[in-house]
């Protein structure tokens, strides 16, 4: 039924033709964790120059969570999570491990998984594998393992010679010799290096006969310097530099070849970022409170056994059993604690959203999300967005609702793009697929989640209607305490949603 509503609504929204653009090629550069108020004229003068010369989309949206692998199969399938199956950067899956969570961009999981899906590991084709079935030749490189979550098939490949570089691995295998990659250093601090060598690799042999009709560079700055350093600081400004250098050089080599005019080119980031305020152990918590507690099984695990698995600002409770009594116990004491921002559950439940409402509902997907509590303070270098960390200790972090997580990057400029235009209208990560395939001329498989975002292209008669923003609350009273939680969500034309921001208080019952 959800998916019947989805192509009525699709085939129902106002929406011009499927439109071929003017470029040859779609060059996607991310820059991990690049938040949208740190370009500028200093900081990031080519990326600065590429917004002037194009597009910035001012309302720019990652998905929840607002970590790296829900948003990059976000950006690769043009789906929410609850379409494309992975939700966050750690999850439980006990057909792939019982005991413990998976990295979902692990080179292990992602085959394992595949095993017993029959390939539908991510549950939705991806950009690159729908290119590459319509005779459209890709090349993705990236400095982190994430980027294998968009063209990681080995076998029956429909582009022999499409690569994907992951970090110090490639798909298909083969591929790896023929790149002659110098030899990784150790992850720095800044990580430029790393992003420096997977640069060459894509603009050097990669593109070495040809540059194809869709490229994809995925940087790891300046996200890694800022989860050690935190925003702002000296390092991650080099970092930010860095990423800048690279996208330069990347401009630059499209220039020698005498196709940058031909080039449609998208710098977009996974996610946010924010400071953060505090450390919380949801463990010791909840074993305080009589729960039991585990960050991973030793055993096998027993029904009302609570798998605790943090992704930095949000956590995943997965219960043993799915006993309904001791999920609504759990929700209660979370409703309790000055670290909760905003709960989500598989069933209603009072003071609660749903996973659905906040589009996480796989069918892998805990019983239980916790974003935990942000707000705009400020850090020691003058950065506003701060919040709460489970399951990392580091300085700065993302994967919550706070709006600094959850906007981030999109800037587009090549010759199917207005010049100098700040874009006001709601867009988000899904919206890079449908806009990719449309500027390539390719009709995506079946209806996206996201948009084709028409009313930055050049010369396209597109009249726009503004977004409707809606705010849910939930409350529920514990003792003497009310709480409540609110979701902000803006929507447009009916079928596109985005989520803004969302966040959660107690206040004494009067």
């Amino acid at each position: 039924m959800r998916r019947l509503a989805l192509i009525l609504s699709f085939l129902c929204a106002a929406l011009p033709a499927l439109a071929v653009g003017k470029a040859e090629h779609v060059v996607v550069v991310v820059w991990d964790g690049m938040r949208p108020d740190f370009v500028n004229k200093t900081n990031t003068p080519t990326l600065y120059q590429l917004a002037h010369d194009g597009v910035f989309f001012q309302n720019h949206h990652a998905v929840f969570l607002s970590s790296t692998e829900a948003n990059a199969t976000a950006m690769a399938t043009g789906a929410y999570p609850s379409r494309n199956g992975i939700l966050g950067n750690r999850e439980y899956r006990p057909n792939i491990d019982l005991l413990k969570r998976i990295d979902t961009q692990a080179l292990a999981a992602v085959r394992k998984g595949d095993e017993i899906t029959h390939n539908h590991y991510i549950q939705l084709p991806t950009i690159a594998e729908i290119l590459q079935r319509a005779g459209k030749k890709t090349a993705i490189a990236g400095a982190k393992p994430v980027a294998l979550l968009f063209d990681r098939f080995e076998t029956n490949r429909a582009c022999k010679d499409c690569v994907n570089l992951f970090g110090r691995d490639t798909v298909p295998a083969t591929a790896l010799a023929r790149l002659n990659l110098p030899v990784f250093t150790p992850q720095g601090v800044p990580n430029t290096r790393q992003d420096n060598t997977i640069t060459e690799a894509l603009i050097g042999a990669m593109w070495d006969k040809q540059v194809p009709e869709f490229s994809l560079l995925w940087l790891s700055e300046p996200d890694a310097t800022q989860h050690q350093t935190g925003l702002g600081s000296t390092k991650s400004l080099q970092a930010l530099k860095g990423s800048d250098d690279n996208l330069a050089r990347v401009l630059k080599e499209l220039t020698a070849r005498g196709i940058r005019d031909k080039t449609d080119v998208f710098v977009i980031s996974d996610h946010g970022f924010s400071t953060v305020s505090r450390i919380v152990n949801m463990i010791d918590a909840l074993r305080k409170a009589g729960f039991n507690a585990v960050r991973e099984f030793t055993e096998f695990p027993t029904n009302d056994d609570v798998l605790v698995i943090g992704n930095g600002g949000t956590v995943l409770l997965y219960v043993v059993g799915h006993n309904s009594t001791l999920i609504q116990k759990l929700v209660e004491f979370l409703q309790a604690q000055d670290s909760t921002g905003v709960i989500a559950t598989r069933e209603p439940l009072k003071g609660a959203f749903t996973l659905d409402q906040v589009r996480i509902n796989t069918a892998d997907a805990p019983d239980i999300v916790v974003s935990l509590r942000w707000s705009d303070e400020k850090n020691d270098a003058g950065v506003p967005g701060s919040v709460a960390s489970e399951g990392w200790t580091t300085v700065g972090i993302h994967s919550s609702l706070s709006r600094f997580d959850l906007h981030n990057t999109l800037i587009a400029a090549g010759p199917d793009f207005q010049r100098g235009f700040v874009d006001h209208m709601p867009s988000g990560n899904i919206d890079l697929a449908p806009t990719v395939l449309s500027l390539l001329g390719v009709p995506p498989p079946q209806p996206m989640d996201g948009r084709v975002l028409y009313e930055a292209f050049m010369d396209q008669d597109f009249k726009s209607s503004p977004a409707r923003v809606s705010i849910l609350d939930a409350t529920n009273t514990i003792g003497n305490v009310v709480w409540h939680q609110y979701l902000k969500v803006e929507k447009y034309a009916g079928a596109y949603i985005y989520l803004d921001e969302g966040n959660g208080s107690q206040e004494p019952k009067k």
